[in-house]
């Protein structure tokens, strides 16, 4: 991990690890922080140039869309409980392990306000159920984007040590926090089109 700061996340060192971790990402800097699913690459950005910086990271297609994670404010979570209520189980999900893809126009309301230009016509909004994560999202207006850490088409290891030998050199990640152990499943997606829904990653809580 040469280059990269490292931080042991626990409940002693948690309030100063939020501060830390916020005042990276507000600098623009790419952190590693755990969730309550895998480790995430985020960072507090929303033009293309800023975004292709993760995507590079996981050497994937500079364009392929990012997702927003957002704190955990009632009205949005209600909103997007609604949005999801026909799929059963899908309720329960909301703080946690469900993306919601929905036309940019459909979160007009409810996201904050520098979300609605990022540059995707559809846009992919997840709500962690995650402690130390929701306040670092709170000391950063709200909203993160953020994805996997892991590069394209592997598994996201479960521990920052792990992801940083899979990214290999990446002088572009300025900090990660260590939570312990982040070996869930993925978050599972759903798309939503006017009245379809599809559920385009599966996941062992939806459906029932």
């Amino acid at each position: 991990m040469d280059g990269i700061k490292l931080l042991k996340l626990d409940e002693t060192s948690r309030p100063a690890v939020v501060a830390e971790t916020a005042e990276v990402l507000l600098s623009g800097g790419v952190v590693i922080f755990p969730t309550d699913t895998v480790y995430g690459l985020m960072i507090h950005a929303k033009d293309a140039a800023q975004l292709a910086r993760i995507n590079a990271l996981k050497k994937r297609p500079f364009d392929k869309p990012i997702a927003a994670l957002v704190a955990a404010e009632a009205t949005l979570v209600g909103y997007m409980r609604e949005l999801v209520r026909p799929l059963p189980g899908a309720e329960k999900l909301i703080p946690g392990p469900l993306t919601v893809v929905a036309e940019r126009s459909a979160w007009a309301n409810v996201l904050p306000h520098p979300l609605m230009s990022v540059p995707y016509s559809r846009i992919g909004v997840r709500v962690p159920d995650h402690a130390a994560l929701q306040e670092v999202l709170v000391r950063c207006e709200g909203w993160l984007m953020a994805t996997s850490a892991n590069l394209e088409g592997r598994p996201t290891p479960p521990s920052p040590g792990e992801v940083t030998a899979q990214l290999g050199e990446a002088p572009e990640i300025t900090l990660a926090v260590d939570g312990g152990l982040c070996a869930a499943a993925p978050s599972a997606i759903v798309e939503i089109s006017g009245s379809e829904m599809r559920i385009m990653r599966p996941h062992s809580l939806l459906g029932g």
